[in-house]
């Protein structure tokens, strides 16, 4: 099980969508996922969210997925010595810039 933290900038983001009404319950589910940790969970993260790691550029080595089924609501997030840090949620444009 890894410990879960996050960022300022993930909390910014959060905020941002509070703003918005956003529905919480799949971000919520996709961190319990990546909290578990386990072969099932990472299946169903790669399956139901697409996740996947980024390449090149300042998002190097970091996971994106999609939040449920919303299309344009990413988050991203890297693992380190047991912890998972979640980086940023938004759409493309607000954390890729595209």
């Amino acid at each position: 099980m890894l410990q879960i933290e996050y960022t300022k900038a993930f909390q910014r983001d959060i905020k941002r969508l509070k703003r918005r009404h956003a529905d919480f319950s799949d971000l919520k589910e996709l961190i319990r996922l990546v909290a578990e940790d386990t072969d099932t969970a990472k299946e169903t993260l790669r399956r139901r969210h697409r996740a996947h790691r980024l390449q090149g550029g300042a998002w190097d080595g970091v996971i994106e997925c999609h939040v449920g089924n919303a299309g344009n609501w990413l988050a991203i997030w890297i693992k380190e010595d047991g912890t998972a840090w979640f980086l940023r949620t938004g759409t493309h444009a607000e954390i890729l810039g595209r």
